[in-house]
């Protein structure tokens, strides 16, 4: 009888664990980034493109005009609202401007990519691993 009985317990303890560990994936699954962390993300995926056109010598059409909205973007945790934040967009977007412009493509791109190192290393130095690869 005993054995039945723990047979029928480590049953029900393991049909609990996997259940438990399907509800914490859903949960995961849910997350929703904020609108500058996706914005971000899609600035990430332009620079790596841009990054292969200009190693190929060739002109950069457009910046997506959305980024010059970068300061806009509700953050995570509120930081877009602070100065020191507000206070390093516009490297980047004069960056971005000079990319449109076609002037010096090269040197707005390279430009771009230190404004996002420098504001990087104030707020949420995790992304600058990829940062670093552009």
């Amino acid at each position: 009888m005993n054995l039945k009985l723990s047979i029928i317990l480590t049953l029900v303890l393991g049909i609990f664990a996997c259940t438990k560990q399907n509800q914490n994936t859903e949960t995961a699954d849910m997350y929703h980034p904020s609108e500058l962390s996706q914005m971000m993300r899609d600035m990430v995926l332009w620079s790596k493109e841009t990054k292969n056109l200009l190693s190929k010598g060739e002109v950069i059409d457009d910046v997506p005009q959305n980024f010059y909205d970068l300061a806009n973007q509700k953050a995570t945790r509120d930081e877009h609202l602070e100065a020191a934040f507000q206070g390093m967009v516009p490297s980047y977007t004069n960056a971005l401007k000079g990319i449109d412009r076609k002037d010096s493509q090269q040197y707005y791109y390279d430009a771009s990519i230190r404004a996002c190192k420098n504001c990087h290393t104030v707020y949420c130095e995790g992304p600058l691993s990829v940062i670093n690869q552009l």
